[in-house]
């Protein structure tokens, strides 16, 4: 089953590092992330900040290992760590996503636009 998790960080830099590593250690086969405007509270107080909206793309097997990897390296003092099971996945797609997050040979992802 694929797994994908959501988290926020707070610059360009720190998303770029943990995005490195779990992709380097299989616990996410890719890591998607865009800058987004978040408005909420903190301490009391309504925030207005531009975040980097982190996509972790994983796997049932990876998730515990690449939830405590987020946890533990994540620049926020309560980061957001929020696990969305994908009910629905192209066969071709979890079959990447499955060999990009296991220590076996994986199969190339063709990412060409069909003609």
């Amino acid at each position: 089953m694929g797994i994908i998790i959501i988290s926020t960080y707070p610059d360009r830099k720190s998303i770029s590092k943990i995005a490195n590593v779990v992709v380097n250690r299989k616990l996410a086969a890719c890591v998607n992330y865009t800058k987004v405007n978040s408005v909420y509270t903190w301490n009391g107080k309504l925030e207005r900040t531009e975040e980097f909206m982190a996509l972790f793309k994983t796997t049932k097997k990876a998730k515990q290992a690449l939830g405590e990897e987020i946890a533990k390296s994540h620049p926020y003092q309560v980061p957001e760590i929020v696990e969305l099971r994908m009910d629905s996945v192209n066969a071709l797609y979890l079959d990447w996503l499955e060999d990009s997050t296991e220590r076996r040979k994986s199969k190339k992802r063709n990412n060409s636009t069909k003609s």
